[in-house]
Protein backbone atom coordinates (compact mmCIF):
# COMPACT_ATOMS: atom_id res chain seq x y z
CA UNK A 1 0.00 0.00 0.00
CA UNK A 2 1.24 3.38 -0.55
CA UNK A 3 2.64 5.67 2.20
CA UNK A 4 -0.56 7.63 3.18
CA UNK A 5 -0.07 10.92 4.91
CA UNK A 6 -1.51 10.85 8.48
CA UNK A 7 -3.91 12.66 10.21
CA UNK A 8 -5.32 12.56 13.32
CA UNK A 9 -8.82 12.19 11.16
CA UNK A 10 -7.86 10.11 8.92
CA UNK A 11 -6.46 7.64 11.99
CA UNK A 12 -9.62 7.88 13.48
CA UNK A 13 -11.23 6.93 10.09
CA UNK A 14 -9.28 3.73 9.45
CA UNK A 15 -9.19 2.89 13.07
CA UNK A 16 -13.82 2.49 12.37
CA UNK A 17 -13.36 0.96 9.76
CA UNK A 18 -10.75 -1.78 11.17
CA UNK A 19 -12.99 -1.65 14.06
CA UNK A 20 -16.19 -2.17 12.11
CA UNK A 21 -14.33 -5.47 9.67
CA UNK A 22 -14.02 -7.21 12.86
CA UNK A 23 -10.52 -6.48 13.62
CA UNK A 24 -8.67 -5.41 17.10
CA UNK A 25 -7.54 -1.47 16.94
CA UNK A 26 -4.03 -2.03 17.67
CA UNK A 27 -1.13 0.42 16.31
CA UNK A 28 -0.04 -1.41 15.26
CA UNK A 29 -2.96 -2.76 13.22
CA UNK A 30 -3.87 0.54 12.28
CA UNK A 31 -0.48 1.27 11.03
CA UNK A 32 -0.32 -1.29 8.44
CA UNK A 33 -3.42 -0.30 7.11
CA UNK A 34 -2.33 3.25 7.03
CA UNK A 35 1.07 2.11 5.48
CA UNK A 36 3.37 3.30 8.05
CA UNK A 37 5.02 2.21 11.32
CA UNK A 38 2.87 2.25 14.53
CA UNK A 39 5.60 5.04 16.25
CA UNK A 40 4.08 7.36 13.60
CA UNK A 41 0.93 6.93 15.10
CA UNK A 42 2.13 8.72 18.44
CA UNK A 43 2.28 12.29 17.04
CA UNK A 44 -1.13 12.19 17.22
CA UNK A 45 -2.45 9.59 20.04
CA UNK A 46 0.11 9.21 23.15
CA UNK A 47 -2.09 6.30 23.45
CA UNK A 48 -4.50 3.66 22.87
CA UNK A 49 -7.03 5.24 25.43
CA UNK A 50 -6.85 8.67 23.77
CA UNK A 51 -7.21 7.18 20.61
CA UNK A 52 -10.19 5.73 21.78
CA UNK A 53 -11.43 8.87 23.13
CA UNK A 54 -10.63 10.68 19.72
CA UNK A 55 -12.63 7.74 18.10
CA UNK A 56 -15.80 8.59 20.77
CA UNK A 57 -15.98 12.05 20.04
CA UNK A 58 -15.66 11.83 16.16
CA UNK A 59 -18.29 9.18 16.41
CA UNK A 60 -20.02 11.54 18.88
CA UNK A 61 -19.69 14.47 16.87
CA UNK A 62 -20.70 12.93 13.54
CA UNK A 63 -23.84 11.91 15.13
CA UNK A 64 -25.10 15.13 16.70
CA UNK A 65 -24.59 16.33 13.20
CA UNK A 66 -26.85 13.81 11.67
CA UNK A 67 -29.68 14.22 14.21
CA UNK A 68 -29.65 17.75 13.78
CA UNK A 69 -30.43 17.40 10.35
CA UNK A 70 -32.60 14.62 10.40
CA UNK A 71 -34.89 15.42 12.95
CA UNK A 72 -34.77 19.85 13.16
CA UNK A 73 -38.19 21.01 13.90
CA UNK A 74 -38.97 17.84 14.81
CA UNK A 75 -40.77 18.18 18.39
CA UNK A 76 -43.21 16.40 20.93
CA UNK A 77 -43.26 12.97 21.51
CA UNK A 78 -43.02 11.70 18.08
CA UNK A 79 -40.24 13.81 17.87
CA UNK A 80 -38.25 12.15 20.70
CA UNK A 81 -39.61 8.61 19.28
CA UNK A 82 -38.35 9.50 15.87
CA UNK A 83 -34.95 10.87 17.79
CA UNK A 84 -34.52 8.04 19.86
CA UNK A 85 -35.36 5.38 16.96
CA UNK A 86 -33.17 6.32 14.90
CA UNK A 87 -30.50 6.99 17.86
CA UNK A 88 -31.11 3.00 18.54
CA UNK A 89 -30.95 1.70 15.39
CA UNK A 90 -27.73 3.03 14.29
CA UNK A 91 -26.12 1.83 17.55
CA UNK A 92 -27.31 -1.38 16.15
CA UNK A 93 -26.15 -1.15 12.96
CA UNK A 94 -22.54 -0.03 14.21
CA UNK A 95 -22.57 -2.28 16.99
CA UNK A 96 -18.97 -2.65 17.57
CA UNK A 97 -18.50 1.17 17.72
CA UNK A 98 -21.18 1.63 20.22
CA UNK A 99 -19.28 -0.97 22.15
CA UNK A 100 -16.55 1.18 22.52
CA UNK A 101 -18.13 4.41 23.23
CA UNK A 102 -20.16 2.27 25.80
CA UNK A 103 -17.49 0.90 27.22
CA UNK A 104 -15.25 4.33 27.65
CA UNK A 105 -15.90 5.95 31.24
CA UNK A 106 -17.00 9.67 31.36
CA UNK A 107 -13.92 11.44 32.29
CA UNK A 108 -13.48 15.25 31.80
CA UNK A 109 -9.57 14.40 30.61
CA UNK A 110 -10.59 14.38 27.05
CA UNK A 111 -12.41 17.97 26.23
CA UNK A 112 -13.36 16.80 23.06
CA UNK A 113 -15.11 14.34 23.89
CA UNK A 114 -16.73 15.86 26.81
CA UNK A 115 -17.92 18.93 23.97
CA UNK A 116 -19.36 16.54 21.75
CA UNK A 117 -21.38 14.75 24.68
CA UNK A 118 -22.96 17.96 25.91
CA UNK A 119 -23.70 19.02 22.24
CA UNK A 120 -25.39 15.75 22.09
CA UNK A 121 -27.20 16.23 25.67
CA UNK A 122 -27.91 20.29 24.60
CA UNK A 123 -30.13 18.35 21.49
CA UNK A 124 -31.81 16.03 22.82
CA UNK A 125 -32.95 17.84 25.81
CA UNK A 126 -33.64 21.03 23.64
CA UNK A 127 -36.19 17.86 22.38
CA UNK A 128 -37.57 17.08 25.90
CA UNK A 129 -38.00 20.49 26.63
CA UNK A 130 -40.95 20.72 23.62
CA UNK A 131 -42.89 17.84 25.74
CA UNK A 132 -41.83 18.06 29.29
CA UNK A 133 -41.92 21.44 30.83
CA UNK A 134 -40.56 21.12 34.02
CA UNK A 135 -36.39 20.74 34.77
CA UNK A 136 -37.29 17.50 37.12
CA UNK A 137 -39.38 16.08 34.06
CA UNK A 138 -36.99 16.75 31.72
CA UNK A 139 -34.61 14.85 33.74
CA UNK A 140 -36.58 12.08 34.58
CA UNK A 141 -37.43 11.72 30.43
CA UNK A 142 -33.85 11.97 29.72
CA UNK A 143 -32.85 8.96 32.20
CA UNK A 144 -35.48 7.03 31.76
CA UNK A 145 -35.36 7.04 27.98
CA UNK A 146 -31.43 6.52 28.12
CA UNK A 147 -31.49 3.56 30.43
CA UNK A 148 -34.60 2.28 28.24
CA UNK A 149 -32.35 2.55 24.68
CA UNK A 150 -28.70 1.77 26.20
CA UNK A 151 -30.07 -1.08 28.14
CA UNK A 152 -32.13 -2.01 24.70
CA UNK A 153 -29.01 -1.95 22.28
CA UNK A 154 -27.26 -4.28 24.43
CA UNK A 155 -29.80 -6.60 24.98
CA UNK A 156 -30.36 -6.48 21.28
CA UNK A 157 -26.34 -6.50 19.98
CA UNK A 158 -25.35 -9.28 22.00
CA UNK A 159 -28.22 -11.24 21.36
CA UNK A 160 -30.37 -11.34 24.58
CA UNK A 161 -33.73 -10.87 23.00
CA UNK A 162 -33.84 -13.94 20.95
CA UNK A 163 -37.75 -14.98 21.53
CA UNK A 164 -39.37 -14.00 17.92
CA UNK A 165 -42.77 -13.92 18.81
CA UNK A 166 -42.31 -10.32 19.57
CA UNK A 167 -40.03 -8.11 17.94
CA UNK A 168 -37.15 -6.53 19.56
CA UNK A 169 -37.78 -3.18 17.60
CA UNK A 170 -41.94 -3.35 18.02
CA UNK A 171 -41.00 -4.10 22.17
CA UNK A 172 -39.15 -0.98 22.20
CA UNK A 173 -41.57 1.15 20.64
CA UNK A 174 -44.39 0.18 22.84
CA UNK A 175 -42.02 0.28 25.86
CA UNK A 176 -40.73 3.75 24.70
CA UNK A 177 -43.96 4.68 23.84
CA UNK A 178 -46.11 4.01 26.53
CA UNK A 179 -43.22 5.35 29.01
CA UNK A 180 -43.50 8.88 27.35
CA UNK A 181 -46.98 8.71 27.60
CA UNK A 182 -46.77 7.70 31.15
CA UNK A 183 -44.56 10.60 32.17
CA UNK A 184 -45.93 13.42 30.29
CA UNK A 185 -49.18 12.62 32.11
CA UNK A 186 -47.92 12.18 35.63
Amino acid sequence: MPRQILSKDGIIKTSIQLLEAGQEISFSNIAQALGTRSQALYSYFPNQIALSYGITAWLIKNLCLHLQQKFFGQTGINGIVAFVTEVRTLALEHFELTRLILKMPRTQQFPEVTAAYDQLRLLFNQLLATEFTTPNQQLLASRWIRDLTIGDIVNVGTGWFADKSFSADQSFQKLLQQSLYDLANT
